[in-house]
Parts: C-alpha cells; sequence; structure tokens
C-alpha cells in the first residue's frame, strides 16, 4: 500500500451514518419542529395595515423555510440510509476477503 492509499472499513461508514444523524439529522429534526412555534406572531404584531402587507408576505415566508428545512430533514436521512446500505455491502465484501474469496 502507498503512502496514497486510504483504507474504509464498514465501521468507519457506521460512524459517518452515525455522525449525519447526530450532527445533522437530529438538530434540524428539532429546528424544523420549532420554526413555526418560535416565528408565530400574534394578530396586530405589524399593524393593522403593516399587517394586510407584511403579514402575508412574514407568512409565506415562514411556511418557505420550514419547507426548506423539511427537505435538509429528507435529505439527511436518505444519506444516513444510503450509508447504512453501505456499510451493509462494505462489511460483506470484508467478510468475503476475510474467507479468501476472490472479489
Amino acid at each position: 500500500m502507498g503512502d496514497d492509499d486510504k483504507h474504509i472499513s464498514s465501521t468507519a461508514i457506521g460512524r459517518t451514518a452515525h455522525a449525519v444523524d447526530l450532527h445533522l439529522s437530529e438538530p434540524l429534526r428539532a429546528f424544523h419542529a420549532n420554526v413555526k412555534p418560535q416565528t408565530d406572531l400574534p394578530p396586530g404584531t405589524f399593524g393593522t395595515i403593516g399587517d394586510l402587507i407584511l403579514g402575508g408576505a412574514y407568512r409565506e415566508f415562514q411556511l418557505h423555510v420550514e419547507q426548506i428545512v423539511s427537505d435538509a430533514v429528507t435529505v439527511t436521512e436518505h444519506w444516513q440510509r444510503d450509508l447504512d446500505h453501505a456499510r451493509r455491502n462494505w462489511r460483506n465484501a470484508e467478510d468475503l476477503a476475510w474467507m479468501g474469496v476472490p472479489g
């Protein structure tokens, strides 16, 4: 093996999937659950005229942010699923290599 060769293991892939969950999916799910409750404003916040002008745009932006975060949660969950699939496949290849089965 040369200096530039890298070794990947099923364990490393599993740790990466766990890190995605811990550092991305979980915080994004928590943020998503709180976007609307933490950004809701009571009627009259912008004043009577301001609510007519800004209220709808504010709610639209709020929903847009909520959708973006929801999409990000979906992406990270797919990454975890795909990494778990890769980990299982890699583990099978490791087992075959250990048994001396040619690839």
